[in-house]
């Protein structure tokens, strides 16, 4: 296990879609947090909608498909 993760703090993936890229991508994110809101949370600057549209830290808009604990 790596060292500086601090404990209790677990993966997860994220699978999204971006509307500035092409329809057939879809972008995979792999977060250490201590729940699926905080992973989702260091993905995006503000929480997704009901619907899961968001918008990305780096920029763009796109929807959150799944956030799994690996």
């Amino acid at each position: 296990m790596i060292s500086y993760i601090k404990k209790g703090m677990k993966p997860f993936v994220i699978i999204y879609k971006r509307n500035d890229m092409p329809e057939n991508y879809t972008g995979k994110s792999i977060k250490w947090s201590h729940n699926e809101k905080d992973a989702v949370n260091l993905l995006l600057s503000k929480a997704p909608n009901k619907n899961g549209f968001c918008v990305f830290k780096k920029g763009g808009q796109g929807k959150i498909l799944s956030v799994k604990e690996l």
